[in-house]
Order: structure tokens, then sequence, then C-alpha cells
């Protein structure tokens, strides 16, 4: 008898393949957006110190009353677009529906592709943006925590450096903060931290124990979340093999020697809305804010699609954040 498995042609397993891209993006959770059809404006900023001298005085009969006034400082932004775009051909859309083809979808898998390139993008500028500000009279960078959030044992120093810079935060501004940026390795840290075992090693009970989880150390701080940054990207060049990586980690300052960032995020963008930094994210013709169009190479017999983004992304208010590096590692 045949041996019939040998008889098998090798073929493509349906409905599953393998695929990695970033599961999460949380620069959209850091700076609000501000949608607009003006690509080149100020923002206004009220100074603070106009707002919080103690000036009114008692007004004598028939005298006037004591005055002062208010200055504004502007902030410009200028939107740039930033675009990618994939090509289909027509040989693949065809082959696409072969029953021997992979489980492919051209036509989304290149949708997919663009707007993820566009995040991706977004994620690092906005992380690069909070590493180049001078946060709450820091210089840029941050202040140093020389690796003493990784010990587990009682030299672990989070608990008391995030305690101190909250008040840091709302001594300068009048805001408590209410968000801690962490990155992976920090957060894989702090959850050994005996510190934060011991302050919440009460609260599931018996029968369900506590664990560290960013809504518990949130929790600890009386913050509204905890963002666990996550996001990595490779700087190498594509080459014919298409095998090059090596990730870099977007949520860090210094490589393998992590990062945090505590700051105040308003609940909605506005008027007198204090905000550390803010996403200015310009509309196009038809009302969107994100632009996804094709169009045909016939000499080439094969469709671009392109996804296109005009922003801007500016920091607002550096006394409302302040920032750690080296979180893990002197």
């Amino acid at each position: 008898m045949p041996d019939v498995r040998e008889l098998l042609v090798t073929g493509p397993l349906a409905n599953v393949s393998v695929a990695y891209r970033n599961r999460d993006y949380i620069g959209d959770r850091i700076f609000p957006i501000f949608d607009t059809s003006d690509p080149k404006m100020n923002i206004y900023r009220y100074e603070k110190a106009d707002w919080f001298r103690d000036e009114a005085q008692i007004r004598g009969r028939g005298a006037a009353a004591v005055r002062s006034s208010y200055k504004l400082t502007a902030i410009p932004y200028n939107t740039k677009e930033y675009a990618f775009a994939s090509e289909v051909a027509d040989e693949d859309r065809r082959f696409a529906a072969s029953r021997m083809a992979p489980p492919l979808q051209p036509d989304q898998d290149a949708i997919e592709l663009c707007a993820d390139k566009i995040d991706l993008s977004k994620e690092r500028r906005i992380a690069a943006l909070i590493k180049a500000t001078a946060w709450s009279g820091q210089s840029a960078g941050g202040e140093d925590a020389e690796g003493l959030w990784a010990p587990a044992g009682n030299t672990n120093t989070f608990i008391p450096d995030v305690e101190a810079r909250i008040e840091t935060i709302l001594s300068n501004t009048g805001f408590r903060p209410n968000v801690l940026v962490i990155d992976s390795g920090t957060y894989s840290k702090i959850k050994q931290c005996d510190a934060v075992l011991d302050r919440i090693k009460y609260g599931g009970g018996p029968e369900d124990p506590a664990k560290v989880t960013p809504r518990m150390i949130a929790s600890l701080f009386e913050l509204d979340e905890v963002l666990i940054g996550q996001a990595i990207y490779t700087a190498e060049k594509e080459t014919k093999a298409g095998t090059e990586f090596s990730a870099l980690k977007i949520w860090e300052y210094n490589a393998t020697k992590g990062m945090a960032f505590l700051f105040y995020r308003p609940a909605r963008i506005g008027l007198k809305t204090p905000m550390p930094g803010v996403q200015v994210r310009l509309r196009y013709e038809n009302g969107q804010v994100r632009r996804t169009t094709t169009w045909r190479e016939a000499a080439a017999h094969q469709d671009v699609y392109e996804v296109a983004e005009e922003t801007d992304i500016v920091a607002t208010g550096a006394d409302l954040g302040f920032m750690w590096k080296d979180t893990l590692l002197t």
C-alpha cells in the first residue's frame, strides 16, 4: 500500500497565520487630541503667577480698587502630514483567492500595515517629546532614579519617589497629577517590590489574593490610571532577506534602564484647561482626521493604498509633569 502521508502536497493551513505588531499604543491616552482646520496657529497659555497672587485689598471710601492684569504666552503649532503607502498587485489579489494560496487578504493587509505605521510613528514622537522636555524644573531627560525602583527589598524607592513628585506638581500648579506612565520593564520589577506587595496584601482576601496590576498601583497613589509603555520598534533597515530585526523599547530613555512619567491629564480639552501637552490634528476636506486613499498604477497592474494623518504634538505645561529615567539600572 502507498504511504498516503508522503503523497500529501504541502500547502497553507487555512485561517491560520503568524504576525507581529504592537498590541497597545498609549500616546493618545497621554496627550489629549484637538481636531482643527487650522494647520498653523497659536495655543495661548495664561501665566499662572497672575492667578495665584493674593492681591485683593480693602477698598477705602471714594477710592479705586487695587487692580492688576494677566499675561498670555503663545505656544505655536505647525501640523505636518505623516503618511505611508503600500501596493497590492493584481496578481497577488487574484492568486490570494486560489485554494492553495496562503491565508492573505492583500487589500486589508495593506491598509492595516499603513495605519499601524502611522500609529507607531506617533507613539515614538510622543515619547520623544516627553523625554526631551524639562518637566517641573528638571533638565531634559528627567531625574535619575539610579535603578532604585528595581530592588525587591526595602531599598526600593518607588513609592516615596512618586509620592514626593505628586507633591511637587501639586505645589507648583495647584493640580494633583492623576496618571503615571511606566515602561514594561519597570512594571515587571514593581510587581516584585516588597513595599507594594505589603500595601496590597489584604486587598483580595484569602480566596482571591491581591495581584499587582496597573489599577492596583493607581489606587496606591489615588491616580486615575497607570499606563504601561510596552511598544517596540526596530531601527534596522530592510534587506533582501527580510529577516532583520533588533527590538528597541519606545518607552525608555536609555536602553534597558527604564523610565516613568507622572502627569496631570484633564478630563477634556477646552478653554483655560491645564494640560502638559496636546496633539493638534488637522481635519481633511471631508472632515475625517485620518485619510485613507487609493489609486491605480495601470502600467504596474497594481493599486496603492495610503494612510495619512496631519498632526503636531507640543508641550504646553511642563510644570504639570515629572519624569524619571534609569529606574532599573544606574
